[in-house]
């Protein structure tokens, strides 16, 4: 069942300033929208959501966690 991006905030514990930059950086991929607007994502967005965090605290840019991610 597809996630609203204030429950992603939640489960992530991000902001959703942080989910819609990394968006548009093409980390993460909205799968659809709702009526109103609200972006909708794949429950699998919770833990590469993490994932991401912990590739930033050891010390990887975006650009690198994308190159990581595409690879996955």
């Amino acid at each position: 069942m597809p996630l609203k991006i204030g429950e992603v905030q939640t489960q992530s514990g991000l902001s959703i300033k942080t989910i819609r930059y990394y968006e548009t950086r093409g980390l993460v991929r909205s799968s659809d929208r709702t009526e109103g607007g609200f972006r909708l994502f794949d429950p699998d967005v919770v833990p590469r959501l993490a994932f991401i965090r912990q590739a930033q605290a050891l010390g990887l840019s975006l650009e690198e966690i994308g190159e990581l991610l595409a690879i996955y």
